[in-house]
Parts: C-alpha cells; structure tokens; sequence
C-alpha cells in the first residue's frame, strides 16, 4: 500500500506570514467599507437632486422617458431656467 505524507511534497515557494495576511484582510475591509460608505453618500445626493429639482423637471423636462440618462441631459440643457436648489444639487450653481 502506497501512503504518501506531507513531507514527500516539495516545500512552498513563498508562505505569506500571519502578519502580512491579516494586514491584507484589513486593507481589504478598509477599502471595501470605504466603496460602500461613498455609494451610500452617491445614492443620498441623488436623492436630494431628485428632490431640489422635482419642479424644474416637471416644468422643462415633463416629455421626457427616464433612462439612459435623459432626465439629466435635459435638466443641463436647460441650465439657465432652473431653481437656483436645483442648480446648487446639479452641482454648478455658477454655470
């Protein structure tokens, strides 16, 4: 009966030491909570522009179907008529 036991396989090239991979899962979970704070504060300024500029689209851009960006291409290109709210939540009240 052929048994083989671990010391027949060659050694490993490189073994990452527990340090190194702990400061790696660190990172990581550093990095990925990050990602998911930014997405977070992304999704509340949409919701604050959708609420600045509910009127203006209504007024200038009732016609238009949302996706693909289109709501966004018509509140730009009617800069000069927005609320000053919604200019500010667009984010260039100086246009």
């Amino acid at each position: 009966m052929n048994t083989s036991n671990r010391s027949d396989r060659p050694a490993p090239l490189f073994r990452a030491p527990d340090v190194l991979v702990r400061a790696t899962l660190t990172a990581a979970c550093v990095v990925a909570a990050l990602m998911l704070t930014l997405q977070m504060a992304s999704a509340q300024n949409r919701g604050a522009a959708r609420e600045a500029c509910k009127a203006d689209y209504q007024k200038l851009c009732n016609g238009v179907s949302p996706g693909g960006g289109r709501i966004k291409k018509c509140l730009n290109d009617n800069f000069s008529a927005l609320s000053d709210p919604c200019k500010q939540a667009l984010g260039g009240a100086d246009k």
